[in-house]
């Protein structure tokens, strides 16, 4: 199968799949659950190692109840705390923007009292008094970050690709996975984190805008990770190829708002469950949560899948818009 041609047993779906893009793949997806199984671990798993956010969460359970609305355009992972926020801890109060590749919120450093400085960490907080908040605590922080980058790089690319090779019929393949995709969610990452220190000073100025601002760059620029993937691309193509599928609008758009608006009706339900529910609560949301991230992610991959097939069927032989051909050649077979 050559690279401009579309997965195999993959029409258009219809008019149906034209008008809403999202419920065909997420219907072709639940289609082809059984193949997607192992990677319920992987939700699961980075929601448990926040043990610090699960045992706040259980703990304050009926004693507060918490209702989020999250603003989500598709993203490659998911996991509880993408829907609920845990208690903040009991000595400190945290607010503040998330850094965009760890999986649980992560807030900056704020300022919580007159001799406290909360940092909130992917699986951890810790108070730290104010006076020692200096040069050798950055230079720590800077190292965690890189670290959690580091990591959550080879998730991403072990996640994403493995779910793209399970759909065609393929091996997971971690090994080629993180060696084909993992610099690349890196470099990502680095991008986005870059970024968002840049923006934190104009934001809080313009606070009025930081919220438009925020959902207009995850709509552009939603589609880079799965491009990655999908598409093959490297990581300033991904970006200027999502940027120009983001002006067309069409599917792109489509999937986009569905997604958005599933997991707005989502989030309000599940952090009512959590928060008020103790263990039992706490277990009713992951069971919900887990499968819905995976199918969410899995829709995704589906969708860019086809749509790059698309594109490239419509007259770019060599992939997208002179990018690398799909899966280096055009193995994006799908076996419905």
């Amino acid at each position: 199968m050559n690279a401009a041609s579309p997965p195999s047993g993959s029409d258009d779906g219809g008019p149906s799949a034209r008008r809403n893009p999202f419920s065909h793949h997420l219907a072709r997806v639940a289609d082809r659950f059984p193949d997607l199984l192992p990677f319920l671990a992987v939700p699961l798993l980075t929601t448990l190692l926040d043990a610090d956010g699960v045992r706040r969460t259980i703990a304050e359970a009926g004693n507060r109840v918490s209702i989020n609305f999250e603003f989500r355009f598709p993203d490659p992972f998911l996991d509880l705390w993408s829907f609920v926020d845990p208690p903040a801890p009991t000595a400190a109060s945290s607010t503040g923007g998330s850094v965009p590749f760890a999986p649980a919120p992560v807030d900056p450093p704020t300022a919580t009292g007159a001799g406290d400085v909360t940092v909130d960490l992917a699986f951890q907080s810790r108070s730290v008094p104010l006076g020692e908040a200096g040069p050798g605590l950055i230079a720590g922080l800077l190292a965690l970050l890189v670290a959690y980058a580091a990591v959550f790089s080879v998730v991403y690319a072990v996640y994403v690709g493995g779910i793209d090779r399970r759909l065609r019929g393929e091996p997971i393949a971690v090994v080629d996975c993180v060696r084909s995709y993992a610099g690349r969610f890196l470099a990502y990452f680095a991008i986005l984190f870059g970024v968002f220190l840049l923006a934190v000073p104009i934001l809080a100025v313009l606070i009025l805008l930081a919220l438009p601002v925020a959902l207009l760059a995850m709509y552009l620029f939603y589609g880079v990770p799965f491009l990655f993937v999908v598409a093959d691309l490297p990581v300033l193509e991904a970006f200027r190829r999502s940027y120009r599928l983001a002006l067309e609008g069409g599917p792109y758009l489509r999937f986009g708002a569905w997604y958005f608006v599933v997991t707005l009706i989502a989030s309000p339900i599940v952090s009512v469950v959590v928060s008020a529910g103790g263990p039992v609560g706490f277990l009713l949301g992951l069971t919900l949560v887990v499968p819905l991230s995976v199918l969410l992610t899995a829709a995704t991959v589906s969708f860019f899948d086809e749509f790059v097939g698309q594109s490239s069927g419509a007259g770019v032989e060599t992939g997208v818009d002179g990018g690398a051909a799909p899966h280096g050649g055009g193995s994006n077979d799908w076996t419905d």
